[in-house]
Formats: C-alpha cells, structure tokens, sequence
C-alpha cells in the first residue's frame, strides 16, 4: 500500500520517469567493454599492495581511489561497480534537484530544470565515465536541498549528523566539492546562529585536507592544460573574447542544441535578475556561480572546461528558471505555467533524437588478442602511445595476466619486458634497445586528417631502418602498425 501511494505521488511518479528517461537515454553507452584510456587511469591503484597506498595516491578524490582499490578485491571486473556507484550518484541528483526545484518554483518549472540537466552532454558524459565529477555535482544539489529544508526547519536535529556525514565522505570522494560545502556554510552562519555546531564540525572535518585541496588547485593553475580556460585580464579585448567564448563553452555545457552564440546573453541576463528577487536560495546560486568567474579570473579554476563546469550546473539552471518565471509572472503570456512542461517533454524528445551521446569508443581488447602472444618476446618489441598505454597496461593484465604489478612501497610497474611507452611529441627511449630487436609492432590512436604520436614514432622507426609491414585499423580509430627491420 505504501509503495502504491509513492507511485500515484505526481512528483515521485515524475522523478522516476525522468531518471528512466535518464538511463534510456544511455542505454546504448553504458558499461561498455573497454572503458577510455583516461578512465582506465583512475583504476591504477587496484595494483597496490595495500590500502593505505590507493586512499594517498588520490591527489582530489582518496576516498574514491581507496573504493575502487577495496571492489578490486571483491569482484573480478570492480570497474562495472564502480560505474554503478556513479551512474547512482547520477540518479540521486536527478531526483534530488527535481525535488528542490519543485519546492523552490513549481512543478513546471522542475520539469524544465529537470530536463536542461538531464539532457546536460557534460552530465551524460560523465555519467558513462569513471570519473569524481558526479560526486561533485551531488554534493552541489544536496547543499541547495539541505539549505532549502533547513531554512524552511524541516529538517530533524538527527539529520544534522546525517549530513554532516554525507559531507565529509562527499569531501573525500572529491576536494573540488569542498567549494559548494564552503558557500553552505558561509549561509548558514548567515541566516542562523544555532547553526554554529553543524558548521564547526564541518570545518573540523575537512580542514586537515586543505592543503591537498589547494595543491591541486595550484596544480590547475600551473599546470598549462587549463590556461585557456582562464579568463584574459592582460587587455581589455582579451577579456571581452576570452570571456565571451568561455562563456559560451559553459552554455553549450547545458545546451546540447545550441542555435545561436547569442544565448550567451542568457547567463548574463540570469545574474542580473537575481537582484529583483530577495530570495536566499537563488542568492546562493548567484554566490556559487559567480565564484566561477572569480575563480578563472585569478587563475584558479577553469571556466567553460566542461567536466570542470559540472560542479556549478545546477547554479546556471537555477539562475536561468528564476528569470523565465520573472518573465512570465511579469508578462502573464499564458495564463498558467503548464507551457513549461510541454516545452520540457518537446526539448527532451528532440535532444533524444537528435544529440548523440559522446563517449569516447577505445575498444583495446581487439588490439591486445592480436598482440597477447607476443608478450615478453625475445624477438618483437611493442611501442604504445602514451595516451593508450593505461588501457593497454590494464586490460593486458585483467585478461591476460600481464601488464600491471606492485613495485612495493606504494609502486606500480609494467612486468611486459619488451613494451615500451612513446610519450607524447617525444621519441621513444632507449631506442637503442628497441633496435636490438627484429620487429616491432607500434599500437595508437590515429584520427582522421592528423599527423600524431603514432605517425611520429611510426618515423622514428623507418629512420632507424625498419619497413612498414602492414597496417591494422581497429574500431575506435585505433591502428597497429607491424615493421620489420630492413
């Protein structure tokens, strides 16, 4: 009786469509049989000997790596489980944040916000992948909710611990959750004194990590990756482009069907209306995404970098449903709010039809069944490229019992004697080893109309007198390129 009341519940019965859509939308992306060499390098610490080992190696998620290296010694495949959690994660946001926004708007206005984050390419991306980034957009969506209820006293004194819990694991699931965590508590210091015990704990708990959080951070800034997702402050036409581009890149975070840059203007307008509406939770929304522009104006977090942009989503579809209900309260159009339902189903069932989901698809299985004899050989020597020597190295010792090993003290290394790693744009070394050898086989990515690292060590081989045997082109624009010495 119980479960049938929950169904015939409008929102709950809503929530649950929304997270079906959600999965359904996947369905063909999920779980895949090789996950993406970049995923694949977050399950390293499965190789470990100890414990202690994976939750250090973390330099921003040590909780995460010490999940993944504990389902290692439980199941025999642990990045399906792990891609569980996180497609769960993806799951309890959905639900979470149509909840808030229903409480916080209406249930037509939910609908919306619903369908602009579920339709997200960035959330769907990530979704599929083996990454942090859906742990830090929960913790976002679960701040916005416990200020909601908390503001509004719903919540039990119990809860207090409850979420004061869920803060610290999220913390440690990700640092860069510690950014919506702060804004929570500079509100709630704000709007309630008795509230001093829930924020004290909370700083407690996370600040023996603070270093780690701003060395990653530093890490960010210095690390040359993001520096064109830093906003231009050298000149003024330098700011007023980088600006609007990266803004751009934020949008397109949420807009899959994107018809025109001057959307842009969207974000913009969004901030502005904040100030005709005195209402905390919007206000929080307005703090945390200006914190955005902030944060890429000194050069510390990254706009417009897309998974980075995750994190303050939901801030964005907020700012954006305060302002279409400004509007429309302002103008009465239609003489209900109905129409933002309709538009919600309209805009999912053209993104469904018309947006594909990106994943990248780097199924190195197929290239390691023509190779996996050949391990340790005497006579051949294997050249991968850096971007898909994780993969390689992985799914070698999962299916074939070479690749990865335990260096002690915390240490990984390859035991396949004769593989060789090409770092990007660099020769390989010791070539001079390599030489000793009668063939090589080169295995990399190739996309189409480019010269890159495969081609590069390709060159370097034929300089140092090998032939090019023959070619192997695999799905996923992998190739295996086989040469013999001259």
């Amino acid at each position: 009786m119980i479960s049938l009341k929950f169904i015939k519940n409008k929102s709950n019965l809503t929530s649950i469509s929304l997270c079906s859509i959600f999965i359904f939308n996947l369905r063909n992306h999920l779980f895949p049989t090789n996950f993406q060499q970049d995923d694949v390098a977050e399950l390293e610490p499965i190789f470990f000997d100890r414990l202690i080992c994976a939750f250090e190696w973390g330099d921003q998620h040590p909780l995460f790596s010490s999940i993944i290296w504990l389902s290692s010694r439980i199941f025999e495949w642990p990045e399906y489980f792990i891609s569980g959690i996180i497609i769960l994660f993806a799951l309890l946001t959905i639900t979470l944040f149509f909840n808030f926004l229903e409480k916080l708007f209406n249930f037509n206005l939910a609908l919306l916000g619903s369908a602009l984050l579920i339709s997200s390419p960035i959330f769907n991306t990530y979704t599929v992948a083996l990454k942090q980034y859906n742990f830090e957009i929960f913790t976002t969506v679960l701040c916005l909710w416990f200020f909601q209820n908390y503001k509004d006293k719903e919540i039990k004194r119990i809860y207090f611990f409850y979420f004061v819990t869920a803060s610290f694991i999220l913390f440690l699931l990700s640092f860069v959750s510690a950014l919506p965590l702060a804004i929570l508590i500079l509100f709630l210091l704000k709007s309630n004194k008795k509230s001093i015990i829930l924020v004290l704990s909370l700083i407690v708990l996370t600040f023996p990590f603070i270093d780690n959080l701003f060395g990653k951070l530093s890490r960010v800034s210095n690390g040359g990756y993001w520096d064109n997702f830093f906003i231009n402050t050298q000149s003024s036409s330098g700011f007023f482009e980088s600006f609007y581009f990266l803004n751009q890149l934020l949008m397109k975070s949420i807009f899959p069907i994107f018809p025109h840059p001057v959307f842009v203007l969207l974000i913009f307008i969004s901030i502005i209306t904040v100030m005709f509406r005195r209402n905390e939770l919007i206000l929080f929304s307005f703090v945390g995404l200006v914190l955005l522009y902030l944060f890429s104006l000194m050069k510390f977090y990254p706009l417009g970098g897309g998974r980075t942009d995750l994190l303050f989503l939901p801030f964005s579809i907020i700012l954006f449903l305060n302002f279409i209900d400004l509007i429309f309260s302002k103008l009465k159009i239609f003489s209900d709010y109905k129409i933002f339902s309709y538009t919600a189903i309209a805009y999912l069932l053209v993104v469904m039809f018309t947006v594909s989901i990106y994943y990248k698809n780097e199924p190195i299985s197929d290239v390691l069944a023509d190779v996996n004899l050949k391990f340790n050989s005497v006579n051949e020597a294997i050249i991968v490229t850096e971007e898909q020597s994780k993969a390689f190295l992985y799914y070698s010792k999962k299916e074939y019992g070479f690749g990865y090993s335990s260096a002690g003290d915390c240490g990984v290394k390859n035991d396949i004697d004769n593989l060789y790693i090409s770092k990007q744009f660099e020769k390989v070394e010791p070539f001079s080893t390599i030489a000793n050898y009668p063939t090589a086989i080169l295995i990399g990515i190739e996309l189409p109309n480019t010269i890159g690292q495969l081609r590069i060590v390709g060159e370097q081989l034929i300089d140092e007198g090998y032939m090019l045997i023959s070619e192997n082109t695999y799905e996923g624009t992998l190739k295996l390129l086989y040469f013999e010495k001259g």
